[in-house]
């Protein structure tokens, strides 16, 4: 085969390492193979991958066929690159012994890297030996001489504290690439052998996407797509660029470093970054939309920078670790991240990585967490940062897991500290609070709780430090139902006071509570005709606002297809709606925010509340409309604010919709009154309707006497 890789000559780098590897897929569906290019150094040069499906007649039925597929996986990745490099590695529990020089004949020094223990190293001559407490490199082909490029680049490969850590950065790049439902359907083809390149970010712009494919009649390549490559393809590209960067190289004198920026931090984020910097233990409670985490993200890269900090944990929502690795990759690209998800025996190594910040869903950890100390979870974190902290803001598992890790530096973010009640804050304020030399804090609502709280927290608010951004105009609408809409709103609630009734001394707060779902939904929309008096006036503003090039949100906190996302998506669908809700994929939940922003087509976005109020930016929305109220006001308010914040450049507009003569009303009454309580702790909190409503205000909303 006449390709670069296997070209001897020195027209090409030779001081390059190649590392390939086969991740095969669970329950044998198929094997995934990629390429990556690195310096000695461990920089990224290029990466490329593939996929064959177990369908596919080559792969064989047998680890004999297996075993066959490999050089034909392999060959379609070496014509991919287009460098040469002085080193080949694969991982010897992956490749047959024999393969890089009978099957594959390539023509530079080739070998297998069986991980033992601890590297011992002293030259490439000394690698083979028998010691058992090395990591033995069994050569595939010849060693190199000494004088060789090979030879060179492997002393450099080996001055490394972990020389061959870029195995692990393979294996995660290709989990995070075949999450991505566009990667996937251009590799998962049986019998088509697409080979997927990816290019160091000044080339980008002078590379289309090649493709290889492996028909019955042999291996062609194809021509270069001519379309430019989509915006989502280039911010997939730059998370996996991300993910391939060499972790950061530390210097000694790390406080001379002089940081560069992507961007400028306005002056209430320096202070904000200054205060993580002094305090190891703070709540960083600032306004939605104010930079929490870019904050957090510059002050842990200067900690690491000064090398005062090696490991830090970030515990986030799961469906914003993508865009906290997003902001790393631009606020601190020296970092290394890596997301701990997908099944049990993937999450396993995933700790074991080192990186400089690890990311983690509260769910997950709250599965992995354990009292075993050898576990990597329970390291001692230099660093913990509990983002959107009032998932913790009760006493369970979750919050336990959280509380229970090792840990220096506790960082707390979120704009809603408290929702609900005094307890939320004290169980935060128990994980800010933390001191490794004694025993666990614990808080309870009283003068100890307040003060501590006015010692440990740091909070601005848009109003105080955001003089540019445009205002949020909030507007109450109430509106009557259409006549079938009203008839079907009050049978059901005649049949559902009766029933209560009928209930007598059994009836309870969840049976009031169901009652109160229906008639709400009702509101929404008739699951009888379809009728729907708010998403009719919603229909008739949209029509006017997307003619002004307009874009809008629309928000329920339900899903269904008669009264939730799914209602209003069919309803509006002549604007082209997208929608977002809690069941879809991370990978499709990314691809439908990246068309919201980047086309003009899509006029309006229907998310279901809990799913789209938290971690997203969508400036490119002006009007905000609701179609149902929440229990909570400050979840209202944080999916308000997914559009008014830092970058908003008009003002936004907030639309509450209500119906008349209806259960809604009476909620937002109960709410108004409580939302005056509750503001005298903190001016940004909310109530949950189900917790605390008393039973004579529930079922005072119905003239029911308890």
């Amino acid at each position: 085969m006449s390709i670069p890789f296997d070209d001897p000559t020195d027209r090409y780098p030779r001081d390059a390492v190649a590392w390939l590897r086969f991740v095969e897929e669970a329950g044998g569906k198929g094997i995934r193979a990629a390429l990556f290019q690195t310096s000695a150094q461990g920089e990224p040069l290029t990466f490329c991958f593939t996929r064959m499906d177990a369908r596919d007649p080559s792969l064989g039925q047998s680890v004999n066929g297996r075993l066959t597929a490999l050089p034909a996986l392999a060959k379609s990745l070496f014509r991919a690159t287009s460098i040469s490099p002085a080193l080949l590695l694969g991982l010897a529990d992956e490749i047959p012994a024999r393969m890089f020089a009978d099957d594959l004949r390539v023509k530079l020094p080739s070998c297998l890297v069986r991980p033992i223990d601890p590297i011992v190293y002293n030259g490439p001559e000394s690698i083979g030996s028998r010691n058992e407490n090395s990591q033995r490199l069994l050569w595939a082909t010849e060693q190199p001489v000494r004088v060789s490029d090979a030879h060179r680049v492997l002393d450099d490969l080996m001055e490394r504290d972990d020389p061959f850590e870029p195995f692990d950065r393979v294996t995660e790049c290709i989990s995070e690439a075949f999450e991505h439902q566009q990667v996937w359907g251009l590799v998962n083809v049986s019998g088509l052998t697409t080979v997927v390149s990816l290019f160091p970010p000044a080339e980008r712009t002078r590379h289309t996407a090649t493709s290889l494919m492996r028909t019955q009649q042999g291996i062609r390549e194809s021509k270069p797509l001519s379309r430019p490559r989509e915006p989502s393809d280039l911010r997939l590209a730059e998370r996996l660029w991300a993910i391939l960067a060499a972790p950061q190289q530390r210097s000694p004198s790390g406080r001379d470093i002089q940081l560069k920026w992507p961007g400028e931090l306005m002056p209430f984020q320096e202070d904000g970054v200054r205060a993580l910097l002094d305090m190891e233990r703070l709540l960083l409670a600032d306004d939605m939309g104010l930079g929490k985490t870019i904050q957090a993200v510059a002050a842990m890269r200067i900690l690491r920078t000064r090398r005062e900090v090696d490991s830090c944990l970030v515990v986030a929502p799961a469906g914003v670790l993508d865009q906290w690795r997003r902001e790393i990759a631009k606020w601190a690209p020296e970092l290394s991240a890596i997301i701990i998800r997908g099944p049990a025996a993937d999450r396993s190594w995933q700790w074991s990585a080192e990186r400089d910040v690890t990311l983690v869903s509260y769910d997950t950890l709250r599965s992995d967490f354990g009292h075993n100390s050898q576990s990597p979870v329970m390291r001692t974190w230099d660093i913990v940062v509990a983002d959107e902290a009032q998932r913790i803001k009760n006493r369970n598992d979750t919050s336990n897991a959280l509380k229970g890790l090792r840990r220096v530096r506790s960082w707390a973010l979120t704009g809603t500290p408290i929702e609900n009640h005094e307890e939320e804050l004290a169980s935060i304020l128990e994980f800010v609070d933390h001191d490794a030399k004694s025993s666990p804090k614990r808080y309870s609502q009283g003068p100890e709780l307040l003060k501590r709280h006015r010692e440990l927290q740091l909070r601005r608010k848009k109003s105080d430090v955001l003089e540019d951004l445009p205002p949020k105009q909030v507007t109450k609408l109430t509106i009557d139902l259409h006549p079938r809409q009203r008839a079907s709103y009050d049978k059901a609630e005649q049949d559902g006071i009766i029933y209560l009734k009928s209930l007598g001394a059994e009836v309870g707060i969840v049976h009031v509570l169901e009652l109160i779902v229906r008639l709400k939904q009702i509101c929404n929309a008739d699951p009888k005709t379809g009728e729907s008096s708010k998403l009719n006036d919603i229909n008739d503003r949209i029509m006017q606002l997307s003619a002004q090039g307009h874009k809008a949100l629309i928000f329920s906190q339900y899903t269904s297809d008669t009264s939730g996302v799914a209602a209003a998506a069919r309803y509006l669908r002549e604007f082209d709606p997208l929608t977002l809700t809690g069941d879809m994929p991370q990978h499709e939940r990314t691809a439908v925010i990246d068309r919201f922003k980047t086309s003009n087509e899509h006029k309006v976005m229907v998310l279901s509340l809990r799913a789209g109020g938290l971690g997203l930016n969508l400036q490119e929305a002006s009007y905000v409309f609701h179609l149902d109220r929440w229990w909570n006001p400050a979840v209202e308010r944080q999916a308000e604010d997914r559009s008014h914040r830092i970058g908003q450049t008009v003002k936004v507009n907030v639309i509450k919709y209500s119906c008349s003569g209806t259960i809604e009303e009476r909620i937002d009454q109960i709410l108004e009154r409580k939302q005056d309580l509750f503001d005298q702790l903190i001016d940004d909190v909310s109530l949950d309707l189900s917790t605390q409503l008393s039973r004579e205000e529930l079922f005072g909303l119905f003239g029911l006497d308890r």
